[in-house]
């Protein structure tokens, strides 16, 4: 009867609709993992990035004074330990002024000099190495509108000793007080935890890009499972995952069931 027909049809619609529920969960136990991993990868980034920033400065530093220094690479943590400013920033200035100086206990000076001047000005740690270190290395005093006199000729210790002392004059201590603050104590947290990025990017910045391959495949599941990896376009290649073609036939497949039977039940 047709009474008896309707039951079977709705039925096997319960189950159909059992079997994309179990589909939607595992879709969605695929989404966990892949929006997981992005979280994951975006931290391991980061840590990367950080890691890459602080190589970067060490290599400038290198290149402007002709060697490695693990003196001025050891200045730079430990004033980052009572200022505001990262290590990476310090050994970026300590490269400006490098350029122009080549003993590194000027250069520790200089560099000691700088922060001070950034801290009180509110300045870039860059923009303040640029200005300390164009007033050593050139005939031109960079820092008079900042009221510092300087004498001695160019790379010279005089000039060094009335820049730095002169600065040390107006803006002392400035970068270590502006530490004791609630925003400097903030900006050494940070500065800490860059320090444990740098570590973790340097170590596992192998590990990520075998992780990266790893998951891989989940994310060219999503870009299939919504489309997206349907192109023409040669560039981008078709997708050949047996598990992603077998799951869209089986959505197809019961997307088809359903609609018959639906169209069954008007009948009765």
């Amino acid at each position: 009867t047709k009474l008896k027909g309707a039951g079977k049809t709705k039925q096997g619609l319960k189950g159909i609709d059992s079997g994309l529920k179990s589909l939607g969960r595992s879709a969605l136990n695929a989404g966990a993992a892949y929006f997981g991993a992005r979280g994951i990868i975006s931290g391991f980034k980061m840590a990367v990035d950080a890691a890459g920033k602080q190589e970067m400065a060490e290599k400038k530093l290198e290149a402007s004074l002709g060697r490695t220094s693990q003196a001025l690479l050891t200045q730079a943590s430990a004033l980052q330990k009572v200022s505001m400013f990262g290590d990476e920033a310090i050994i970026e200035a300590q490269a400006l002024i490098a350029a122009f100086v080549d003993d590194e206990e000027q250069i520790k000076a200089a560099t000691k000099a700088t922060l001070d001047l950034a801290a009180a000005k509110g300045m870039d740690l860059t923009a303040a190495a640029d200005l300390v270190s164009k007033t050593l290395g050139s005939s031109t005093n960079a820092m008079s509108r900042y009221g510092i006199e300087v004498t001695g000729a160019v790379g010279s210790t005089e000039r060094l000793s009335t820049l730095t002392d002169n600065i040390a004059e107006k803006f002392g201590g400035q970068a270590s007080a502006q530490a004791q603050t609630m925003t400097g104590q903030i900006e050494q947290m940070k500065n800490a935890l860059g320090d444990t990025a740098e570590l973790i990017g340097e170590r596992l910045m192998p590990s990520l890009v075998e992780f990266a391959k790893k998951t891989k495949h989940v994310a060219e599941f999503w870009s299939d499972f919504l489309g997206i990896g349907k192109k023409t376009d040669e560039t981008f290649g078709k997708f050949s995952d047996e598990t992603t073609v077998g799951l869209n036939r089986q959505i197809e497949r019961l997307t088809g069931n359903i609609e018959y039977r639906r169209d069954l039940l008007k009948d009765y």
